[in-house]
């Protein structure tokens, strides 16, 4: 069953979008969802003044057709063999966090095992890769994530307890462990309201009741390192996405409240989708890094 018509729809939002999308008339589009529609004995869209809308037989239906075009894709990919460009694009998605320093290297390792993979990579949130993943728009998902997420497959999940993060020369910066209390004499810096960091941090100085001297807020990883780097702020961090192992001049400690490990980061990929060899192989290869670095 040829589902791109019934895809090109979901996607664009219209006839008129999808037409646009495929190079060809709207009429011609709404007869293959018709056909389509005939075929299956539901409605699969209610017809709307400002587009397209999916009923719930349309919902269940679009699941099974994006991995379908998927499984197809891949299939085609191992007829043409290697010379194929497609064969060998992974598409990721990732939270900032993981793609600064972790991701990266686990895409030069895989490399140097399959030297002919190509990778694009989107650096977006964890409620978009999630999204993104579900409706099988990307291959795998790598995020943080503090609850259980529906709509797809955690391929793998390790803990990652939310660290201090500070200079090397910073007065903390010799403890073993601190407390958010010890923080509190220090300026902090943090990501934006709605990440999963800021959630876990926020739920603890509002039962701890602690309040912090916040100097500055960015959803940007590379930006809050520098600020840290150069003055006494204190940021917070996974040891992964933090790298404080001293490079570029940063250390992270450990942090005592246990809530502040109630964060896990997760391997996503799409719900019964059978993956390719090339895929699962990239998978095990992210895996067995996280392992190592967990």
């Amino acid at each position: 069953m040829d589902y791109r018509y019934f895809l090109a729809v979901i996607d664009a939002g219209s006839l008129a979008a999808a037409g646009e999308r495929l190079h060809i008339a709207p009429s011609a589009v709404s007869r293959q969802i018709a056909l389509l529609e005939e075929s299956v004995g539901v409605a699969l869209f209610e017809r709307r003044p400002r587009g397209m809308q999916l009923t719930a037989a349309g919902e269940a239906l679009a699941e099974h057709a994006r991995r379908t075009w998927l499984e197809q894709e891949n299939i085609l990919a191992e007829l043409r063999g290697e010379g194929y460009p497609g064969a060998k694009v992974i598409r990721l998605v990732s939270t900032e966090g993981l793609s600064r320093y972790f991701l990266p290297r686990v895409l030069l390792e895989h490399y140097r095992l399959r030297p002919g993979a190509e990778y694009r990579l989107d650096v977006i949130s964890p409620h978009e890769c999630v999204q993104r993943i579900r409706r099988g728009e990307a291959d795998v998902g790598l995020t943080f994530s503090t609850e259980p997420v529906e709509g797809v497959n955690v391929c793998y999940s390790i803990r990652s307890p939310i660290r201090a993060l500070m200079r090397a020369g910073h007065p903390l910066a010799s403890a073993g462990v601190l407390s958010l209390e010890q923080v509190q004499a220090f300026p902090v810096a943090l990501t934006p309201k709605g990440t999963t960091q800021r959630q876990l941090l926020d739920l603890v100085c509002q039962m701890d009741g602690l309040s912090f001297d916040q100097v500055m807020t960015c959803n940007f990883s590379g930006a809050l390192h520098e600020f840290v780097r150069q003055s006494d702020t204190v940021a917070f961090a996974s040891a992964i996405s933090g790298e404080g192992q001293g490079m570029d001049g940063l250390v992270s400690v450990p942090l005592s409240n246990p809530r502040l490990g109630d964060r896990d980061i997760q391997v996503l990929t799409m719900p019964k989708r059978v993956l390719p060899e090339s895929l699962a192989f990239f998978i095990d290869t992210l895996i067995a890094r996280l392992q190592k670095e967990g």
